[in-house]
């Protein structure tokens, strides 16, 4: 689902002049086919394990690095399973601007109550 938003959110970002038009994902390195997925999505502009067949705009540029990803963000897009949130916000929460927001796409629900990333 992340690379589908990620083609979605890379192809119309480009309309637009209000917007950076880099688009970064975090990625969780994986070997397939003997390389390294991040290295796959920057040179080839494919998913080609979780999207095979549908090539990525060349302003979506995979990352490693979740605070490096996050890095001068005003939007975040959270495409992620839910028990990998907290964890997450943790380690961001210190590196995202105030005025940045966040949309989730979780696909379950995290009950935390009075939980902030500030």
């Amino acid at each position: 689902m992340g690379s589908i938003i990620a083609k979605r959110v890379g192809t119309d970002i480009l309309k637009f002049n209000t917007f950076e038009k880099e688009i970064r994902i975090c990625i969780y390195e994986e070997i397939t086919n003997g390389r390294k997925l991040t290295e796959i999505i920057n040179q080839q502009h494919e998913n080609i394990k979780y999207l095979p067949g549908h090539k990525l705009p060349h302003n979506v540029v995979a990352y490693l690095d979740v605070v490096e990803t996050v890095k001068d963000a005003d939007i975040l897009l959270f495409v992620i399973p839910h028990q990998f949130i907290e964890r997450i916000c943790n380690a961001i929460k210190s590196h995202v601007k105030n005025i940045a927001f966040a949309i989730s796409f979780l696909k379950a629900c995290l009950f935390v109550f009075a939980y902030s990333i500030q």
